[in-house]
């Protein structure tokens, strides 16, 4: 059984895994007897097919999380008419908010681009390494009503950041997510660890989060208080405060309470 580094490596983690992994089982099962039948009626010619997830696995540091785990999905794509090479990987950075631009190049309709947050990615799904796509933004406000912890997320090329809107009150849990061993066995031993995050910092985060990916896939060291990030810190926190006002973010409030917004020469 392989247990994610995120999470403990316990009886009652590794039984809930094989159950995921066993529901992974089924839908590649299901997915195969789609593609079949797609080959069998001579659509796999002229048809375009999209695999991707709502959220990461439904465990605690995935599922409701910003964490890398919580939003590297998969995205796969067969498109016969592209001349994809089978069994390619790009590593452009892209959110779901491109995908629908994208499914419009792929259908020939005429729109207008300034009318999405996201953009199309049809004509760089060939290439490995695509410029112009190493940015990408995320944001969590709930998942269920008693799940209410607003998030949002910049990350570029290999630094993130996390700002936790309501850092002052205790991460709040989905349902499903608390009542699960994997979290139970943690909570009821009182033990220190949840995979490679104290559980007091699971709990408790702090307003900001940065990370270094390339050292720390993990997110385990939080730099955001380290003076020799400061300028990357910066740099982040007005990326996200200029998108913030772009997509008309309620939350770009929060970052002055005297409604006024440093770094961006904006007044509310």
């Amino acid at each position: 059984m392989v247990v994610p580094s995120f999470l403990p490596d316990s009886q009652e983690s590794r039984e809930e895994i094989a159950q995921y992994y066993q529901s992974v089982s089924r839908i590649d099962q299901g997915f195969g007897k789609l593609m079949k039948m797609l080959k069998e009626t001579g659509k796999d010619k002229n048809t375009i097919v999209i695999y991707i997830s709502d959220n990461g696995m439904a465990f605690p540091g995935a599922k409701t999380t910003v964490y890398e785990p919580g939003i590297k999905l998969p995205c796969i794509i067969k498109d016969p008419l592209a001349n994809l090479k089978v069994g390619s990987v790009n590593n452009a950075l892209v959110s779901w908010t491109d995908l629908t631009p994208t499914i419009l190049d792929m259908a020939d309709v005429t729109y207008d681009s300034n009318e999405f947050h996201g953009k199309s990615f049809k004509k760089i799904m060939g290439e490995e390494n695509p410029k112009g796509w190493n940015e990408v933004y995320a944001s969590h406000t709930f998942h269920e009503i008693t799940m209410y912890y607003p998030m949002r997320v910049v990350r570029n090329k290999n630094y993130k950041l996390i700002r936790n809107i309501a850092w002052r009150q205790e991460y709040p849990f989905a349902s499903d997510l608390w009542a699960a061993s994997t979290w139970q066995e943690v909570y009821r031993s009182d033990k220190e660890f949840f995979g490679k995050r104290k559980v007091k910092d699971y709990l408790f985060r702090p307003e900001f989060e940065l990370f270094d990916l390339s050292n720390d896939p993990d997110e385990s060291k939080n730099l955001a208080n380290d003076k020799n990030y400061a300028e990357v810190l910066e740099a982040l926190k007005n990326k996200m405060k200029a998108f913030q006002l772009k997509t008309k973010d309620p939350w770009l409030i929060t970052w002055d309470h005297d409604n006024s917004l440093q770094g961006t020469g904006v007044n509310l």
